[in-house]
């Protein structure tokens, strides 16, 4: 399943252009969706333990309320394993109000659900609050540079920076590395750290 995602994913972009999760908006229009779709293959380290990467599905929709505001949720699977077998299979889910600043900054506040899960060793979920950052910086025509960064309690740290390519004024491929670092099962545990390659594309519609 994992390698029939992955095969998807990347027969998309070849066949859209060739270059892959969507990038961070930063502006809106009120009643305008984004859909985005994508994988990442994040590596797990708790502590002194690392794991082998593993690609999991991630993808989200953001809807326009005002042409400065829009609504959020965003889904990203946490799923990595040792030799062959499962070490986490958690996932992560965030729902984030949005505020654009200029045509290349916006700012962000919601809830991220954390949900970290050992094979054989329990599990713990992070009910974070967190607020950050999302830019991008045109590098030439149709190709941005865009990077994320968000902080929350739990100890939580997020981050994520990457190319964009615009392929139409309503479609873009996207590939990037993504970094979450979260509180462990007790306060004082080690933290649990999830990073990767991402890849993917958004695609937007309507509006008034």
């Amino acid at each position: 399943m994992k390698k029939k995602l992955f095969a998807v994913l990347s027969a998309l972009t070849v066949c859209v252009s060739g270059a892959a999760f969507a990038a961070p908006q930063t502006t809106f229009q009120e009643g305008a969706v984004q859909v985005d779709v994508g994988a990442w293959n994040p590596k797990s380290d708790i502590g002194d333990f690392s794991s082998d990467s593993n690609w999991n599905f991630q993808g989200g929709i953001t809807y326009g309320l005002t042409d400065d505001v829009a609504i959020q949720y965003q889904y990203a699977g946490l799923k990595t394993d040792v030799n062959g077998y499962d070490a986490t299979t958690g996932n992560q889910q965030e729902v984030n109000l949005l505020y654009s600043l200029n045509d290349n900054v916006a700012a962000y506040a919601g809830y991220n659900r954390i949900e970290n899960e050992w094979d054989h060793h329990g599990s713990t979920t992070n009910n974070v609050l967190q607020v950050g950052l999302i830019g991008k910086a045109p590098l030439a025509d149709n190709l941005d540079l865009y990077g994320k960064v968000g902080v929350g309690t739990k100890n939580t740290t997020t981050w994520e920076a990457g190319l964009s390519y615009g392929v139409t004024p309503d479609l873009d491929i996207n590939a990037g590395y993504r970094y979450v670092d979260t509180e462990g099962r007790h306060g004082n545990d080690p933290s649990v750290t999830y990073k990767g390659f991402v890849t993917g594309i958004s695609y937007r519609f309507g509006g008034f």
